[in-house]
């Protein structure tokens, strides 16, 4: 890969550093998704800068270039970051479940103990008028 290009990556790597930093820090990102990604962006630059290692990383992968390694793992990671994110997801669709039904069986207690009152109040007031 030239210095040229590897610059220009690092560059963009640096810039997505600091888009996802201050992602997490306005809250808009989940802290452990922030980590997972700084992680990998900084393995993405270490593995760029150091010519050597990228060279390991092509011959590990069985590619013949560079770019070639580099696409094969960002692909995995997609798929491993997919695979995560939905497991997540998945979670707090059955929390959220969980929750629904909660509310759902008090807000039904609630109205029969409203029920129960109100039925006590009319035949309360009945018998004062006689």
């Amino acid at each position: 890969m030239t210095t040229q290009g590897i610059i220009l990556l690092d560059l963009i790597a640096f810039v997505l550093l600091l888009w996802i930093l201050d992602q997490v820090r306005r809250d808009r990102l989940y802290v452990g998704y922030g980590v997972v990604l700084v992680l990998t962006v900084l393995c993405a630059i270490l593995i760029l800068s150091v010519s050597p290692l990228l060279i390991f990383v092509t011959h590990l992968v069985g590619a013949v270039f560079p770019a070639s390694a580099l696409t094969f793992l960002a692909f995995y990671f997609i798929v491993f970051m997919l695979v995560y994110i939905l497991t997540q997801v998945t979670l707090l669709a059955k929390r959220l479940a969980t929750v629904v039904q909660q509310l759902a069986i008090q807000q039904a207690k609630e109205q029969a103990t409203d029920r129960a009152g109100i039925a006590g109040q009319g035949n309360g007031g009945a018998d004062e008028e006689e």
